[in-house]
């Protein structure tokens, strides 16, 4: 594995680790605006077609990786992490046009049959309401597809690197991959030495 692979997947822990402590402190909301975009940042880094446009990259890594079930789609899901990164609400473009159904969300100790009772009593109609576990879950499968993918085809590690180009990383993360490019040189020219000799 490559260090800027490493680097990479730093990166991805660091966003997972920051939503899961948003969802720990009952930060649901930026929790899932953090959950979202991890899911669109493992969408982007696998992609394979650079050409396609963000919503199809989603809408096709979450069908291949993400496990969704019961009456949520993807193109559900898509709606949800747009209209709730532009407007921060279940509600926006693709909702009020009809061509997805708005997503609200729930987490414990609330219940279902709670939050479903305020939300028909404001009028809210054709609407989808999801434990916030179920976008966790979600996240689960599309990271363990990208790590795993990166464990085993040497091609897909070739495709997330050129990928990952612009990926934003902190000074630790620099330093972190320069250290282990440095020790992947100094292993590359031990080999080059041994069989040399």
């Amino acid at each position: 594995m490559k260090a800027r692979t490493l680097t990479a997947l730093s990166v991805l822990n660091d966003l997972r680790h920051a939503a899961y402590e948003a969802l720990e402190r009952k930060h649901r909301y930026p929790a899932l605006l953090l959950l979202y975009s991890f899911i669109d940042i493992c969408a982007s880094l696998a992609c394979e077609q650079p050409t396609v446009n963000n919503g199809t990259r989603f809408k096709s890594y979450v069908n291949r990786y993400g496990h969704t079930s019961g009456a949520v789609t993807v193109e559900d899901l898509w709606a949800a992490r747009s209209t709730l990164l532009h407007s921060f609400s279940p509600l926006g473009r693709n909702t009020e046009s009809g061509a997805a159904r708005p997503i609200f969300y729930f987490a414990w100790p609330e219940t279902s049959e709670a939050v479903r009772a305020v939300l028909d009593s404001k009028g809210y109609s054709d609407y989808l309401l999801l434990d916030v576990g179920h976008i966790k879950t979600i996240s689960i499968w599309c990271f363990n597809a990208f790590w795993r993918r990166v464990q085993t085809e040497p091609d897909f590690e070739e495709v997330m690197l050129q990928n990952s180009e612009h990926l934003l990383k902190d000074l630790f993360q620099h330093g972190l991959e320069m250290e282990l490019t440095a020790i992947e040189t100094l292993v590359a020219k031990a080999g080059e030495g041994n069989r040399a000799s």
